[in-house]
């Protein structure tokens, strides 16, 4: 992850979420996330969307479906509720 757009902690957005890079969630996201990149939902990042990125990497809390067209990992802490879809799905022990 080079350059990424970060949505900082404490931060709140309700909105759609689209673009051609990475980002990063560190805050609270409701709405719908698509990104031609790779997204990183941090410890402290809640979203409560769709997710829609070539990698998805999540460490926080997703209320949604997760889809990727390379990959998804759920690290150690990672809460999901939905349908992940992705060629490759790796869940971390205690994710």
């Amino acid at each position: 992850m080079a350059t990424a757009t970060i949505i900082g902690q404490g931060t709140r957005l309700a909105a759609r979420v689209s673009g051609s890079g990475d980002v990063e969630v560190q805050g609270h996201l409701e709405g719908e996330l698509t990104i031609s990149g790779e997204v990183r939902i941090e410890a402290t990042g809640i979203v409560a969307a769709d997710v829609r990125a070539r990698r998805i990497v999540v460490r926080g809390a997703v209320k949604g479906d997760l889809m990727a067209d390379e990959s998804i990992h759920l690290e150690d802490g990672a809460r999901v509720v939905g349908d992940l879809r992705a060629s490759c799905v790796a869940i971390a022990p205690n994710g």
